[in-house]
């Protein structure tokens, strides 16, 4: 499956590749109640078109699984020095067998990401204790090691999302809705029932643009008199299952 971040013609600002686009990638997030989410998707509607490579059956939405790494002392939930800036997660995208490496990094709202696909068999190389140099994912799994980086959190949500263009360059809204997630130590990045939920009533709303903030999304923000929000989803589910000391205690215990 075509991950619908980066189906051709659809790419999210921040994977557009360098000399690709001009300016540098942001992203700007929103934690609303659902009728203010409702009221965004009606203006989305009318303005962007639905990602055509959504799920049908959920009415143009796609759902997403997404393996959050962090080390046996929870340096990136603690935003410890060296860990503040980066993130890297595993991503599925419905029930393909595929995956998706990928690291995230920011500076204030700018984004930049890192993705390669790799196979569900290949998933077990990242729990060896050498990266394999010829291998596709050797960048992320040599990552993780230098870092001491091992699956945490897995998070699962239905995503709809809204492209178009503009004169400064491509838009990208996304609503994220049903947000849960389990606690882990396995890599294994499948779709899973149950879990805590993460958001109760609320949408984490995003839009994703090039350099300056676009006519349209500005236009928007000044008619809902929109608050840009600090959400994570990764700080959402390890605190509410509670934040141990250290990732060895959910482990071990």
């Amino acid at each position: 499956m075509t991950p619908p971040e980066t189906a051709a013609g659809f790419e999210s600002p921040s994977l557009v590749a360098r000399g690709e686009a001009d300016g540098p990638a942001f992203e700007m997030k929103f934690l609303l109640p659902e009728r203010c989410a409702l009221d965004i998707e009606a203006w989305a509607q009318g303005r962007l078109m639905l990602d055509p490579h959504g799920d049908p059956a959920l009415d143009g939405a796609y759902r997403t699984t997404s393996l959050y790494c962090d080390t046996p002392d929870l340096d990136v939930y603690r935003r410890s020095r060296l860990y503040r800036r980066r993130k890297f997660r595993v991503r599925r995208y419905g029930a393909a067998p595929g995956t998706f490496l990928e690291r995230k990094s920011t500076w204030g709202d700018r984004v930049g990401k890192q993705r390669t696909g790799i196979t569900e068999e290949e998933l077990s190389n990242l729990a060896m204790p050498m990266s394999l140099v010829t291998w596709s994912g050797h960048w992320f799994h040599r990552s993780l090691l230098a870092r001491q980086l091992g699956p945490a959190c897995l998070i699962a949500y239905q995503r709809t999302a809204y492209v178009g263009k503009c004169a400064e360059g491509p838009l990208r809204l996304t609503l994220d809705r049903r947000v849960r997630g389990i606690l882990t130590s396995e890599w294994n990045p499948a779709p899973f029932g149950g879990g805590l939920p993460l958001l109760t009533g609320d949408v984490i709303v995003e839009f994703k643009f090039r350099s300056a903030l676009p006519g349209p999304f500005k236009e928007l923000v000044a008619e809902m008199q929109l608050a840009p929000s600090k959400v994570s989803k990764y700080r959402l589910c390890r605190e509410a299952w509670g934040v141990p000391a250290t990732c060895r205690e959910v482990v071990d215990g």
